[in-house]
């Protein structure tokens, strides 16, 4: 899918993510009143966010190199000198420290399955072990067994599914108050993480995706001369994991289904109704493109159709570079994270939602202009438009977020008794310094791998 379309939405996202990340670390540090749990999930977020605008920048790096590519260029070879560069090394090694604070999210929050005073302490360390082992085998394998590294993040299913069911069933069996907060807070968790797949359901638990990955391994065999047999064997966790999504997709959308028949329709029946459209159209596409799919693999391949690019372009680009961010900062803003109460609060996130709104707006008018043939001038005045309407409105719509506060911290302790720990100030400090370490020595290894050539 080399098109123009496919990626024009990542350097916003690397600007974005960033952005937003620090943005929220710095609200997340001024507040120290909140619970333990809720600030570390404050951070974890924010770097994060942080983490994934450095990948997306490595990955706005290499996609710009790639498009200056000739014919001849593929041919020297010069595809595969890109894919084992420091720019890859670091992108995967960004790739791998947000798989490694994914990982441990699920532990903390909403219901902290650790609740002893050296919780932070223990996760921390389970961050070093994952980082240190993980960055720089990655990189010696040639990125062969990323299928298998993929599968440190499927705790979130394993976690935040039980406590969706958990509350979702004491809201609408039982009548508990303010279970809703907790399992939507849960449901929105696994959105942020999983958003990018779980559009893919139906293929996912047809099997149906499985002829994506064979064609891209296909393709990079092409590119690089060389087909990876570990990346062949391991392929076994990507089927794993791509069932695993289809059936959350499904928990999670009869979920709903079965609360709006008892408690009516909310914001969230209606994004899992459109996810779930998506993720059936998605289906009914691949089965239409299924000889363009398996070309690579039977004869030579098939270029794509280009609706089928632009089809690909806006719902995965609006999930992942959009959708994600839009949620991560909902849920620091919106679940008592943060204190957005004094003035400079207010102020950071009034800056915060201003920016969603305006990145949203210009976001879609792109999409939208890559689907339908628009002016340029047509989009600019859409846009110009979004500006004066936003900037009257940011902050109504920060007001309502901010009065209309969910505390799903709160609401697990009316309904379940846990323990708080006591958690010193310095702890966060060093989680951060630890964050920040891991950073540096995966762009440092990035960096000494490529000059010594380990891959040429």
């Amino acid at each position: 899918m080399a098109d123009d379309a496919v990626n024009a939405l990542l350097p916003v996202a690397a600007v974005v993510h960033i952005a937003l990340g620090v943005m929220a670390l710095i609200l997340v540090q001024r507040s120290l009143e909140k619970e333990w749990n809720e600030r570390y999930a404050g951070y974890i977020i924010s770097w994060m966010m942080i983490i994934l605008g450095l990948k997306y920048t490595f990955a706005t790096i290499i996609d710009l190199k790639i498009e200056d590519f000739t014919t001849q260029d593929y041919q020297d070879g010069a595809f595969a000198e890109i894919y084992y560069s420091s720019y890859k090394y670091g992108e995967k090694a960004m790739e791998s420290i947000f798989l490694c604070l994914a990982c441990i999210l699920p532990l903390v929050y909403p219901y902290p399955i650790l609740q002893k005073d050296n919780v932070l302490k223990v996760t921390t360390a389970i961050i070093i072990l994952l980082g240190v082992i993980i960055i720089p085998l990655d990189i010696f394998t040639e990125f062969a067994n990323r299928d298998m590294k993929s599968m440190i993040n499927w705790v979130c299913y394993f976690i935040w599914l039980p406590i969706y069911l958990r509350f979702l069933i004491g809201e609408v069996k039982y009548d508990e108050e303010r279970a809703r907060e907790v399992s939507a807070l849960a449901l929105l968790l696994i959105l942020g993480l999983k958003v990018q797949l779980l559009i893919f359901w139906l293929q996912n638990l047809t099997g149906l995706s499985k002829i994506y990955h064979a064609r891209w391994i296909v393709e990079d065999g092409v590119f690089l001369g060389t087909v990876s047999q570990t990346e062949i064997s391991t392929t076994i966790f990507t089927s794993f994991g791509m069932t695993l999504s289809g059936l959350a997709f499904l928990v999670l959308f009869f979920g709903e289904l079965w609360r709006a028949y008892y408690k009516g329709i909310n914001g969230l029946t209606v994004s899992m109704s459109i996810i779930f459209i998506v993720g059936v159209i998605w289906f009914l596409l691949t089965v239409v493109v299924m000889d363009t799919a398996t070309s690579c693999v039977e004869t030579i391949c098939q270029q794509w159709n280009q609706t089928f690019i632009d089809w690909y372009a806006f719902t995965y680009q609006v999930s992942v570079y959009l959708l994600v961010p839009l949620i991560f900062m909902f849920i620091i803003l919106n679940y008592n994270i943060v204190d957005t109460d004094s003035k400079y609060g207010k102020s950071i996130t009034r800056i915060m939602v201003l920016l969603l709104l305006l990145v949203a707006t210009s976001s879609l008018i792109e999409m939208v202009q890559i689907v339908l043939p628009i002016p340029e001038m047509v989009t600019s005045a859409l846009f110009a438009g979004g500006v004066v309407l936003f900037i009257g409105w940011e902050e109504k719509i920060m007001d309502k977020m901010i009065t209309d506060k969910s505390n799903s911290v709160e609401a697990v302790g009316t309904i379940l008794k846990i323990y708080n720990p006591n958690i010193e100030n310095k702890e966060y400090l060093v989680f951060s310094i630890i964050t920040i370490s891991l950073i540096i020595y995966g762009l440092l290894l990035a960096v000494l791998f490529d000059s010594m050539g380990i891959h040429s």
